[in-house]
């Protein structure tokens, strides 16, 4: 950029910058999901946890031989992880309850509970459904093949550790993979047939890259299953879907019935870090049961969803999906018993922010047209700002929940100054501000922190747009990026 430009384009980045900065959004917070609560502020935060800890007490109580109150437990006691027994076996029934009950799961799809978190969830689904002995079950990642060509962050992880399961087990063959020639793109269901696939391991709504399926892929998933829904089978990543599915409610209520689904606690549902839920069909269930038998991989105790009959047996005794940590919801209670890993304390919390998402926001048909309506607001203001576009190209495939946005400045053609203004952006979208050539400080907005894009993505910044932010928050954090954006223009070719 010649000096004559640069001159000009510091000009008009002023000019637009010109007075205050626009108003942020209510909570900063736009990396991971309603975990925040939409605490507007550190009082608004200190009610939240007076209210959950006023909630514990009305919630549970303790009792005598007798059944007599004779007082609540405390968020103290919770604490101490209380995993067994009273009141943690009610806490754990209680949120699986109305985790399914909330998102609308089938009564007849019950729900494993685990530690770790997606990734975990992940794994452990991957190591239940996946028997490398089989010769004759093909697998398709919704994902292009990694190493070849870039995709989703977490589609790409996923595909990898397949990859690498069939690789180093005995009887696997990666041979057997199959991969999607467009990033999350799902095949008819004659072309499924045709590679032998009998597992689909999915992601409905990237969280990296804001992708999600269309009606088309919906369509050839579900049609697929029901050609052989004993053998077939589909395990979707629910992280970034739940609450933001941008489609017609049959579609969506027959997606949920007919496919297996794994989410951490902490995007969709809005609870604690470190765990995750997976739906199970009962075709699912049937099939995890018959591939215990014979099991392909070792199983770490955290992640067995089957477990012996007998734990006096644990090698010989039948294993099942019937004694792991399992809900039925059609009965409303756990098949199985817990691990000493859950946390009492960080389970009650998930069900008081779910409950607490309800109540200001309703049910989840009303999330998901919130979500719907957040996205459709980003693409209005994009469609009239030039200095952006949104990363995700075609419109059927933008997802609802998160969103990804990417600079397109025409003054902007060194790749190296582009990285230097957004990163300086996001310095004065947070707290800490950028130091300018005078050495006075840009000052830091603090209305937006960890709005970064994941590694290989193509956008410069990633926000969570899910249906608990009101329509005027999303516009707030995009008018904020604006200005972020232009100051650090000013600061970065300022030092030319």
């Amino acid at each position: 950029m010649d000096k004559t430009r640069r001159h000009t384009a510091i000009a008009s980045a002023k000019v637009a910058t010109a007075g205050p900065p626009p108003k942020g959004p209510i909570n900063p917070f736009f990396g991971v999901g309603p975990i925040t609560d939409m605490a507007a502020d550190e009082a608004d935060a200190a009610e939240t946890q007076k209210a959950f800890e006023d909630w514990i007490s009305r919630s549970y109580r303790k009792q005598d031989a007798a059944d007599n109150d004779i007082g609540a437990y405390t968020v103290y006691e919770l604490s101490r992880s209380m995993h067994r027994g009273a009141p943690g076996d009610a806490i754990l029934a209680d949120m699986a309850h109305h985790i399914h009950r909330y998102f609308g799961f089938p009564a007849y799809n019950r729900m494993a509970i685990g530690v770790g978190g997606g990734h975990s969830g992940f794994t452990a689904a991957a190591l239940h459904f996946i028997n490398p002995r089989d010769s004759l079950q093909g697998i398709f990642i919704d994902t292009r093949h990694p190493g070849e060509a870039p995709g989703g962050f977490f589609r790409q992880l996923w595909g990898t550790q397949i990859i690498e399961m069939m690789r180093t087990s005995p009887g696997g063959s990666s041979d057997r993979l199959h991969f999607a020639d467009e990033e999350g793109v799902i095949p008819s269901p004659d072309a499924l047939d045709e590679m032998g696939v009998k597992l689909v391991f999915g992601v409905g709504h990237e969280t990296s890259g804001a992708t999600t399926y269309n009606l088309t892929d919906i369509r050839n998933l579900i049609d697929w299953i029901d050609r052989d829904p004993a053998r077939n089978h589909a395990i979707i990543d629910a992280t970034s879907l739940l609450g933001a599915m941008p489609w017609p409610k049959e579609l969506i209520t027959e997606f949920l019935r007919k496919c297996n689904f794994f989410t951490p606690f902490q995007k969709a549902i809005g609870g604690a870090t470190g765990y995750y839920a997976i739906t199970l069909t009962p075709s699912a269930r049937t099939f995890i049961d018959i591939n215990q038998v014979n099991p392909g991989f070792a199983i770490p105790r955290q992640h067995k969803i089957a477990v012996p009959e007998n734990p006096a047996e644990a090698l010989t005794s039948r294993k099942s999906v019937d004694f792991g940590p399992v809900y039925d919801p059609q009965d409303d209670r756990m098949m199985g018993g817990v691990i000493n890993t859950f946390s009492a304390l960080a389970l009650a919390q998930t069900t008081f922010a779910l409950l607490r998402m309800e109540r200001k926001v309703g049910p989840v048909e009303t999330l998901n047209q919130r979500s719907l309506a957040n996205r459709d607001a980003i693409e209005k203001w994009i469609a009239r700002e030039p200095l952006f576009e949104l990363a995700v190209a075609d419109p059927s495939r933008r997802g609802c929940a998160v969103t990804l946005i990417k600079a397109s400045d025409p003054d902007i053609e060194d790749a190296d100054i582009h990285s230097k203004i957004i990163e300086g952006s996001k310095a004065i979208l947070g707290f800490e501000g950028m130091m300018r050539p005078d050495g006075t400080v840009e000052p830091g907005l603090d209305v937006a922190r960890y709005v970064n894009a994941f590694p290989g993505t193509p956008g410069d910044y990633r926000a969570w747009i899910g249906g608990i932010r009101p329509t005027s928050d999303i516009i707030a954090l995009l008018d904020c990026i604006r200005y972020a954006y232009l100051r650090a223009k000013i600061v970065v070719l300022s030092d030319k």
